[in-house]
């Protein structure tokens, strides 16, 4: 049953969230000590969540085709490993921005083409990719920063601009766009239709394989900004370590967002949500002091139990249809 442009189901999703962030946001607030300001916390949470809430909106895209991106972590680290080479090389901030902008972008359009040509599941090229890109990230180091210890500093306060100071203006303009963009646009509605039936697609007259790369070049986009905000605030660059587990992270929020994991359902407000919601709890548990490695242990379970609920939830409502 549909309410707009979202099911009731979605619809209901995205009212739990948005119900459920204000509860978090009560709780940290009783949970602040003395001295504590809740307007830093206010503060903090957008730019925080960014590089989540980025990637998100572009692995959105993809999950409405029925594809998935994995390899988005090991993309970033590939978009860092190139910031801090050319900022090691004496690159001028500009410089080195568009280049891990540009280094996201490609590998995510590479991600697509090679779905699209070879016929393999997104799931397996870019499962492969995950492990690939983090590799070629260290071989690159290795080869371009003369005895490169493992990590690259990045000490000048004007490389960090993007992460510390525009985080927050950078996500709630390229929310805003994706937001206008999910209500006027053809394209994302063209990626839900093939999430729901490729063959549906064929027979409209829509090339399902150009969709689904379009979708690959907006999310290169959208990752492209999360990986640029995510290497500018971090002292040092470490391609072994770099968002370790943020795919994981994205896809959490992505599919706690409403967002169905095998296509065809869900909304951008729904991952962003989804994210604060993750942050929220995260953030619940430190005031609360809780120890640090069962706060991992909780995101962690949160996260692999909303995928799975949400992928039992959606077999039976397709079940149901099938029988109605």
């Amino acid at each position: 049953m549909k309410q707009g442009p979202y099911s009731r189901f979605l619809v209901q999703r995205l009212v739990f969230l948005f119900v459920g962030n204000l509860l978090l946001l009560l709780a940290i607030r009783l949970l602040l000590r003395a001295g504590g300001s809740f307007a830093d916390v206010l503060k903090r949470c957008g730019p925080d969540v960014a590089p989540v809430i980025l990637a998100g909106l572009g692995m959105t895209g993809i999950i409405f085709t029925g594809a998935i991106d994995l390899s988005i972590g090991s993309v970033i680290v590939v978009a860092g490993t190139v910031f801090g080479i050319l900022v090691q090389s004496g690159f001028g901030p500009p410089v080195c921005f568009g280049a891990s902008l540009i280094a996201s972008w490609s590998l995510s359009m590479l991600n697509g083409l090679l779905v699209r040509s070879l016929k393999i599941p997104a799931i397996i090229i870019t499962l492969a990719g995950l492990t690939f890109y983090r590799g070629a990230a260290l071989i690159l180091a290795e080869i371009s920063i003369p005895n490169f210890g493992g990590n690259i500093s990045i000490p000048d306060e004007a490389f960090h601009s993007p992460g510390k100071l525009y985080a927050g203006r950078i996500l709630f303009v390229a929310l805003a766009a994706a937001l206008l963009w999910e209500a006027f646009a053809k394209t994302p509605r063209r990626w839900l239709a093939l999430g729901s039936s490729e063959e549906a697609c064929r027979l409209l007259g829509l090339a399902p394989g150009r969709i689904l790369q379009s979708a690959f070049f907006a999310s290169g986009i959208f990752l492209g900004l999360a990986a640029l905000i995510f290497v500018t605030r971090v002292q040092y660059i470490e391609p072994a370590r770099l968002a370790l587990s943020f795919e994981l992270q994205v896809i959490g929020a992505v599919v706690l967002g409403g967002t169905n994991i095998f296509g065809g359902e869900g909304s951008f407000a729904g991952t962003a949500l989804g994210a604060f919601f993750l942050y929220f709890t995260s953030q619940v548990l430190t005031y609360a002091e809780v120890n640090p490695y069962f706060q991992e242990a909780v995101t962690g379970a949160i996260i692999i139990g909303v995928i799975g609920l949400d992928c039992a939830l959606h077999r039976r409502r397709k079940l149901l249809e099938e029988l109605a």
